[in-house]
Protein backbone atom coordinates (compact mmCIF):
# COMPACT_ATOMS: atom_id res chain seq x y z
CA UNK A 1 0.00 0.00 0.00
CA UNK A 2 2.95 2.38 0.78
CA UNK A 3 4.09 1.89 -2.89
CA UNK A 4 0.82 2.93 -4.48
CA UNK A 5 1.01 5.94 -2.12
CA UNK A 6 4.36 7.33 -2.96
CA UNK A 7 3.48 6.24 -7.06
CA UNK A 8 0.61 8.96 -6.75
CA UNK A 9 3.13 11.31 -4.76
CA UNK A 10 4.98 11.43 -7.87
CA UNK A 11 2.38 11.80 -10.02
CA UNK A 12 0.68 14.30 -8.31
CA UNK A 13 4.29 16.30 -7.76
CA UNK A 14 4.78 18.89 -10.50
CA UNK A 15 8.70 18.08 -12.72
CA UNK A 16 11.42 20.28 -11.69
CA UNK A 17 11.44 21.95 -14.72
CA UNK A 18 7.34 23.19 -14.70
CA UNK A 19 6.51 26.53 -14.98
CA UNK A 20 5.14 27.78 -11.51
CA UNK A 21 2.68 29.69 -13.13
CA UNK A 22 1.39 26.61 -14.63
CA UNK A 23 0.93 24.31 -11.28
CA UNK A 24 -0.63 27.49 -9.82
CA UNK A 25 -3.43 27.56 -11.81
CA UNK A 26 -3.99 23.59 -12.12
CA UNK A 27 -4.31 23.41 -8.37
CA UNK A 28 -6.86 26.56 -8.20
CA UNK A 29 -9.03 25.05 -11.64
CA UNK A 30 -8.81 21.58 -9.34
CA UNK A 31 -9.92 23.88 -6.54
CA UNK A 32 -12.40 25.39 -8.22
CA UNK A 33 -13.91 22.16 -9.99
CA UNK A 34 -14.10 20.97 -6.34
CA UNK A 35 -15.75 23.71 -4.79
CA UNK A 36 -18.33 23.80 -7.93
CA UNK A 37 -19.01 19.92 -7.74
CA UNK A 38 -19.38 20.09 -3.76
CA UNK A 39 -22.07 23.20 -4.32
CA UNK A 40 -24.14 21.49 -7.29
CA UNK A 41 -24.35 18.35 -4.81
CA UNK A 42 -25.41 20.52 -2.07
CA UNK A 43 -27.94 22.36 -4.40
CA UNK A 44 -29.49 18.93 -5.69
CA UNK A 45 -29.75 17.98 -1.69
CA UNK A 46 -31.37 21.10 -0.94
CA UNK A 47 -33.96 21.02 -3.87
CA UNK A 48 -34.56 16.98 -2.94
CA UNK A 49 -35.58 18.88 0.61
CA UNK A 50 -37.87 21.06 -1.00
CA UNK A 51 -39.51 18.74 -3.01
CA UNK A 52 -40.33 16.04 -0.70
CA UNK A 53 -42.23 18.57 1.59
CA UNK A 54 -45.39 18.33 -1.07
CA UNK A 55 -45.08 14.62 -0.24
CA UNK A 56 -44.78 14.70 3.26
CA UNK A 57 -48.19 16.83 3.31
CA UNK A 58 -49.77 14.66 1.14
CA UNK A 59 -49.09 11.29 2.60
CA UNK A 60 -49.87 13.32 6.40
CA UNK A 61 -53.04 14.14 4.99
CA UNK A 62 -53.93 10.52 3.62
CA UNK A 63 -52.79 9.29 7.14
CA UNK A 64 -55.39 11.34 8.26
CA UNK A 65 -57.70 10.66 6.32
CA UNK A 66 -57.75 6.93 6.63
CA UNK A 67 -57.55 7.67 10.80
CA UNK A 68 -60.89 9.11 10.11
CA UNK A 69 -62.43 6.42 7.93
CA UNK A 70 -61.05 3.69 10.93
CA UNK A 71 -62.58 5.89 13.44
CA UNK A 72 -66.22 6.34 12.00
CA UNK A 73 -66.45 2.66 10.76
CA UNK A 74 -65.58 1.69 14.49
CA UNK A 75 -68.20 3.84 15.69
CA UNK A 76 -70.21 2.61 12.98
CA UNK A 77 -69.74 -0.87 14.08
CA UNK A 78 -70.50 -0.28 17.55
CA UNK A 79 -73.77 1.31 16.95
CA UNK A 80 -74.72 -1.67 15.05
CA UNK A 81 -74.02 -3.90 17.05
CA UNK A 82 -76.06 -2.21 19.95
CA UNK A 83 -79.05 -1.68 17.50
CA UNK A 84 -78.63 -6.14 17.05
CA UNK A 85 -78.47 -6.25 20.71
CA UNK A 86 -81.69 -3.67 21.30
CA UNK A 87 -83.78 -5.33 18.61
CA UNK A 88 -82.71 -9.07 20.56
CA UNK A 89 -83.82 -7.82 23.65
CA UNK A 90 -87.08 -6.54 22.45
CA UNK A 91 -87.92 -9.26 20.59
CA UNK A 92 -86.76 -11.57 23.35
CA UNK A 93 -88.94 -9.23 26.45
CA UNK A 94 -91.72 -8.94 23.97
CA UNK A 95 -94.83 -11.61 24.13
CA UNK A 96 -95.53 -12.69 21.01
CA UNK A 97 -98.41 -10.25 20.66
CA UNK A 98 -98.54 -10.24 16.78
CA UNK A 99 -100.15 -13.88 16.25
CA UNK A 100 -103.53 -13.23 16.16
CA UNK A 101 -105.96 -16.76 17.33
CA UNK A 102 -109.36 -17.53 16.43
CA UNK A 103 -111.50 -18.94 13.49
CA UNK A 104 -112.49 -17.18 10.13
CA UNK A 105 -115.44 -17.81 8.02
CA UNK A 106 -115.27 -17.04 4.48
CA UNK A 107 -118.25 -15.15 3.19
CA UNK A 108 -119.57 -16.32 -0.08
CA UNK A 109 -119.30 -12.92 -2.01
CA UNK A 110 -115.20 -12.78 -0.96
CA UNK A 111 -115.20 -16.57 -3.68
CA UNK A 112 -112.77 -16.07 -6.26
CA UNK A 113 -113.94 -17.59 -9.59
Amino acid sequence: MLIYIRQWQNKIKPQPGANPFVVLLSWLLFGLLLIVGLSLGLLMLLFGWILLLPLMWRKRREMKQMWQFTKATRQAQQQARRQYQQRREQQQNRQDGSVIEGEYQVKDGDERR
